[in-house]
């Protein structure tokens, strides 16, 4: 298998390396000073516990502002090794279709839903990044399902 490093390059991003189970990327000159730290192993996902980590790293779980950041972001988890579902910090747990940030409770900004999602199929209340051959968006998951997360760190 060919290094993801060309690809990383074209996109101007460089990796800075494993952090403590993460792949970190440093985006800072390419996506308004943001670092994305994408969690190395599959586990059950849960919005608190995740949070909690991605503070631990000075950040949140990431939330998708624009077109942009949800581009940027889809680069990362292409070139990141191992499979997702790649967790952001956008749900509705708390109103079904009322989708918002966990970290802060503000209303999502920026939702691109794959087809015929989000579909609430067996109260999804969580929301995955989800990348295809053709496409990618957003998906509505439960939150108990295995996967990986991503964080957003202010540099």
């Amino acid at each position: 298998m060919k290094s993801p490093l060309p690809i990383l390059l074209l996109l101007g991003i460089s990796m800075i390396g494993p952090v403590q189970g993460y792949v970190a990327y440093d985006s800072s000159p390419v996506h308004k000073g943001r670092r994305y730290f994408i969690s190395t192993v599959r586990e059950p996902f849960n919005l608190a516990n995740a949070n909690g980590r991605c503070k631990k790293l000075g950040g949140y779980l990431v939330q998708i502002d624009d077109r942009d950041e949800l581009k940027y972001v889809v680069g990362l988890m292409i070139s990141a090794k191992g499979y997702g579902p790649f967790f952001t910090g956008i749900t509705d747990e708390e109103s079904e279709g009322r989708y918002y940030n966990y970290n802060d409770k503000k209303p999502a900004k920026y939702l691109k839903w794959r087809w015929f999602q989000p579909d609430n199929w067996y109260n999804e209340d969580c929301v995955n990044i989800d990348v295809s051959i053709f496409s990618y968006g957003l998906n509505d998951l439960a939150c108990g399902k295995h996967g990986r997360f991503i964080c957003e760190v202010p540099a």
